[in-house]
This record gives C-alpha cells, structure tokens and sequence, in this order.
C-alpha cells in the first residue's frame, strides 16, 4: 500500500505531459503511486503514459472514452490506495522534494490539506504565493479558491465516500474546498514554490469562464453563511455580491466592503492575512477612484499592512488615487 497516490487526470496533453510523468519519477519520496487516466484523448497521451509505465511501475495507467474532469478525478479517487492524494495536472511540474515537504508539513501540523505555492510558466510569469495557515485558508475561500489545486495533497479518507461535485463544472475544487471546510478539515501550506504551472491559450474560453462564475457565486454564498461570524450574517448575501472577485465596485461599495473586512478582523483574528490581499483586490475593482479615497485607504493599510508580494500593486493602486482615474486611464491608453 503506498503511503502517496498521485492523482493525474490527461485529455490530449502530449505536447508536455513528458516533463509532467518525469517529475512525479524524480520525487525525493518513493513510497507512491500515480494514478493516470487518459480520458478518450485523440493525440498520443495515451502511448507516452504507457511507455512511462512500462519504466516506472508505480504508474497505474487507465483509458477508456471522455467523461471530463470531475468523472476522471473521482474515478482516479477511487482506484487510489494511498493514505495521501496529490494532485497533479498533465502539463505541470513539481519539484523533486514536493511529497517530502508537503508530508512533513502535514505531520508537522496534524493538517488533513495542504497546498503550496506555485511558479507561472508559459504565457505568464510570476509567483502565486497561496496561503499557509488554516485561518487564512478559510477565510480566503470567502472570495475564491485559495489553493492552487495541482499542487494539493489530502487525507485519502475525507474524500473516499464523497469526492469532487459533478454540479461544480469548472469549480471543482473551490467547491471541494469549502465543503472539507465546512466539514471541519484542517488546511496548512508549504510556503515555498513546489510545483511550476504552465499557462497557455485555451486553458478555460470566456464561455467556461462565465459559468465557472456562476457556478463560484453560489458555492460563496453557501460558504459565506456557514463561515461568516454570527454578527456578519445579516450581511452575508451583500457581501456575497460584492466580493466575487469579478465584480466591478463602486466607491461607495469598496467602503461597505472595507467596514465588513474591518469587522470580519475583529471577529475572527486569524483572517488577517487573507484580508490583507483581499483589500487591495477590492480597490483594484473600484471603479472612479479619486483623491477623495486617500485617507479610507491609508486607515486599511494601517490596519492591514500589505504583503510584500503586493508592494507594486500598492504603489500603482496609491497612484492611480492621487491622479483619479480619469487620468490615470488617459496614463494607460497613452503608454499602449
């Protein structure tokens, strides 16, 4: 029984899946297993993971027709013997050492999910540095996902009976998370890049992008009153709607919101540091910014100081309120 089953879900994903089964192969830890299905792919998925199996006997290798991601995962799921799930998609890259670090932070913390940070390669670049303590998780998942879902590992058992819902298309695993949330699940995170995403064109059309919304929205609004303290319920459906990361806001909206973020502080001490991205986020959203903002922002940046991953987006934001967005927007079209 391997203590590790990767679980790797592949859809015609020839052009970089190689680099993807090498680096499961090269993991510092070796007591595991990778689950690959190949869900009806019409490219040469399916001879590469053969061929990778045939080299490497912890890789089950599993073919038949499309059912799409959420069937494949649940399937990979149940066919999984390990202790531990780690997911995995068919065109990243883990480092060597990512079991090893996300088992000892695990063991670390008696946690029962554990995420990591990830680099951005391909058509974007950067680090996505996700949150590492269980407060700050759960507290994120009131706006969105705040892992990044290749790089999760997860109690076998939390998810043997119940896996990824089949109605959250596109938003599996924001989903998946809060329902583990609300169920009582422990969250922690390696903060160190573990794993490399690649981005590339096509990855989620605006079609997909539009339901996944959708979809997010009712998963935040279910979240929200299991996960808002007591004196924020009455609130919770306003502060749904204005929260969901899309949402354009208006100045009036982003001092509601800044009031609620204040108050959620206050109730719940461990949400600082998700609130402390957060509020940036949400005065990037605001729409007509002036000058008249200054003295609401600095107050928030007092009393949530801003991560140093976000520095850059601080001064840019600062600017465009001295100038007012007027001007600011006249800046952007001149530079392009």
């Amino acid at each position: 029984m391997p203590t590790v089953s990767f679980l790797l879900p592949c859809f015609n994903s020839a052009a970089f899946l190689q680099q993807t089964l090498d680096s499961i192969s090269a993991q510092t830890f070796k007591d595991f297993e990778c689950i690959a299905i190949d869900d009806g792919s019409t490219d040469a998925t399916l001879n590469l993971l053969q061929a990778h199996a045939a080299k490497d006997a912890r890789f089950v290798v599993i073919t038949r027709e499309n059912h799409g991601l959420i069937a494949t995962l649940n399937e990979a799921i149940v066919v999984a013997r390990g202790e531990w799930l780690a997911r995995i998609d068919a065109d990243d890259i883990c480092t060597p050492d990512r079991i090893d670090k996300q088992l000892a932070r695990l063991i670390e913390t008696g946690a029962d999910v554990c995420g990591a940070w990830v680099r951005f390669i391909g058509d974007r670049s950067g680090v996505w540095q996700t949150q590492s303590s269980d407060g700050a998780i759960k507290a994120g998942l009131l706006f969105n996902s705040t892992l990044a879902h290749p790089t999760v590992m997860l109690r076998a058992s939390l998810v043997k009976a119940q896996g990824y819902d089949a109605a959250a298309l596109h938003a599996e695993d924001y989903a998946l998370w809060c329902r583990l949330a609300k169920q009582g699940a422990s969250f922690t995170g390696v903060p160190e890049v573990l794993l490399e995403y690649r981005c590339h064109a096509g990855q989620i059309t605006q079609s997909k992008k539009e339901q996944l919304r959708a979809t997010a929205q009712k998963i935040r609004l279910d979240y929200a009153s299991h996960a808002l303290p007591l004196p924020l319920q009455p609130v919770a459906a306003e502060f749904v709607e204005l929260a969901e990361p899309g949402q354009s806001l208006s100045v009036t909206e982003c001092r509601s919101l800044f009031m609620i973020y204040l108050q959620l502080l206050q109730l719940w001490p461990e949400s600082r540091a998700a609130l402390s991205e957060v509020w940036l986020d949400t005065l990037q959203r605001t729409q007509a910014v002036n000058l008249g903002m200054l003295l609401d922002v600095l107050s928030m940046k007092a009393k949530l100081a801003i991560p140093s991953s976000e520095k850059l987006k601080w001064r840019k934001q600062l600017l465009r309120i001295v100038l007012s967005d007027t001007v600011w927007q006249m800046l952007k079209r001149g530079r392009a």
